[in-house]
């Protein structure tokens, strides 16, 4: 699945398995190119699946590896934990940010 997938914002529970498998496989190619690249070996969490309507710590292991990856990758970060998955709006600019943050990471390794 492509990096495309993860711009896309899930309507329903179909869509949002979907996003979050592409989504986590996105960050595992974003590890490996890292540690290949840089000899930087970051940690992995669990991120698929996701139950929107009980993300535990889920927003926090999340922030975690975005934040690894930014410093390493020398991107500004962004604030990713706090979302309504309910809201769609709050959903739509949430997927935006991630979404960037991802497409900047994909321009400087190449995944």
């Amino acid at each position: 699945m492509g990096l495309a997938s993860i711009a896309n914002v899930p309507d329903d529970q179909n869509a949002m398995n979907q996003w979050a498998f592409s989504h986590m496989a996105h960050h595992r190619d974003i590890i490996a190119a890292i540690r290949n690249r840089f000899n930087i070996i970051l940690p992995e969490y669990i991120l698929d699946p996701l139950d929107p309507n009980d993300l535990g710590t889920w927003g926090y292991q999340h922030q975690i590896m975005h934040n690894q990856m930014d410093t390493v990758l020398g991107i500004a970060g962004n604030d990713l934990v706090d979302v309504s998955w309910k809201d769609k709006g709050e959903r739509s600019v949430w997927i935006d940010l991630n979404f960037r943050e991802h497409l900047q990471a994909n321009a400087i390794l190449g995944v």
